[in-house]
This record gives structure tokens, sequence and C-alpha cells, in this order.
């Protein structure tokens, strides 16, 4: 096939630490510590993505596939511990509202280097465009130990390189053994990390032209955002299985 689309669901759990701006701990006073945002805020760890990737081989040994998925969470609750988030204390007892969100625009060259029967391998490298951003809300203690309620959001939006493989086995006309990983560390203006994107799960054609797919999926970024409107670290993982609805002509 010339072309192919997938179009599903992530059924991921999530790890996310985070911190910005100097956040501390406001019973401890360590500064620059991360937060458990899921647990701190009430986000749930569990997450239903919309996943899709669209592919085209062109030329004899040429691939790419653009990928896309998108997590937004939001949460409400009553603290049951103290922090600092921007500069501003959530005490314990105070209601919050949190919410996070991220987005992963993947494009993927791929070149296929090694062909032979059922067994095909391909690398290549890509770029990742990350949307990522998270927010606080309610009843806050300012510097002069007055309350107001406050809302503070931080966000960042940077592309981030990495290299890969791809492995797929043709186990007959109806079944494919797919998997892949792609990574990088490194450090640009907007941030100062490593990413992981890895996979594996198996394909079945429905018939010659629609087929459903089952695959193990993790994402994980890990390192410091360097942007104006968010000074602090990130890390965050997804992981699960995907189950998507597949075309190809």
């Amino acid at each position: 096939s010339k072309y192919w689309v997938k179009a599903g669901a992530f059924f991921a759990s999530r790890d996310l630490s985070l911190s910005a701006n100097g956040t501390v701990f406001a019973d401890t006073g360590v500064d620059n510590a991360e937060i458990d945002f899921d647990s701190t805020t009430g986000l749930d760890d569990t997450s239903d993505l919309f996943i899709a990737e669209f592919g085209w081989h062109f030329g004899k040994k040429w691939d790419v596939a653009l990928q896309h998925f998108r997590s937004s969470r939001s949460a409400q609750k009553e603290l049951s511990e103290s922090f600092e988030w921007e500069d501003v204390v959530y005490e314990a007892g105070a209601a919050i509202r949190a919410h996070s969100y991220l987005k992963i625009t993947r494009l993927f060259f791929s070149r296929r280097f090694w062909d032979k029967g059922p067994h095909d391998l391909r690398l290549g490298a890509g770029l990742h465009l990350i949307d990522t951003g998270a927010s606080v809300s309610g009843e806050a203690t300012l510097e002069d130990d007055t309350t107001e309620f406050q809302a503070n959001v931080v966000s960042a939006s940077f592309p981030f390189p990495d290299i890969g493989a791809w492995y797929r086995y043709s186990i007959d006309d109806r079944w494919l053994f797919h998997t892949r990983v792609d990574w990088l560390s490194a450090s640009t203006s907007d941030f100062g990390g490593g990413i992981w994107n890895a996979s594996a799960g198996i394909d079945f054609a429905l018939n010659k032209n629609i087929g459903i797919g089952l695959a193990y999926q993790f994402f994980q970024i890990d390192g410091t955002v360097k942007e104006n409107t968010w000074r602090g670290e990130l890390r965050t993982r997804y992981e699960g299985f995907t189950l998507s609805l597949d075309g190809f002509w």
C-alpha cells in the first residue's frame, strides 16, 4: 500500500511531575520542588486520548509518517497539603481547580535499509512539536498574608528532534507485527532533556483497504522548559494500549 491512516483511542496511564518559576512546597520550604501534579491537584492518572496517524510510502525506499495525539484533563480538589505555585501559596484546605493538557504532533522520515521476505527494517529522523501546559486556580495566600482568588497558568510550545527505527514483520497477507522506537537527548533554546516514543503492536486486515490495530504505546518527556511563559521542570509519561481503525490503499 502506498498510503495508510490510523485513528483510534489511547488508553493511557499518566505520571506528571513539574515545577514552575521557583515552585516550593510551603510546609517544607524546598525550592524548585517538583510537584506530583496529578496527586497534588486531584487529576486522574488515567486518560483516554485521541490518536491519529497518516503515512505515505514514496520512492522505492522512503516513508513519511505524521502522528498526533492529545490529552486534556481538569479536576477540583480540597488541598491536603500547602504548596507554592507561580509565587503564590495555596494553603491546605483551600478549594482549587486544576487543568493540564498535552498535544504532540510528530513528523518522521524513514528509509528502508533491510527488506527481505516478510522482514522490513527502517531507520530515520523526525521532529516532535510539543504543546503543553498546566494551571491552578483558587483562594491563594499572597506575600502580605492576604488572600484572594488567583489563576496561574504555565504553558510551552516547542519543537524537538529525534532519531528512530521501525521494524515490520508480515506474518501473512492479513497479519502484520510492527515495532518502533524514537529517542533523543539534547538541549535547545526552548527545552533541554530527553524524549522517548516507543510502540509494539499487531494489525489485522479485514479486507484490502480496512483493518484494525492493537498496540502498546509508551511516550516520555523529561527535562527543563526554558520559555518565557514557563521556566521549570517537566516530567511526564504516558503508556498503555491503543486501539485503532486502519485504512490503506
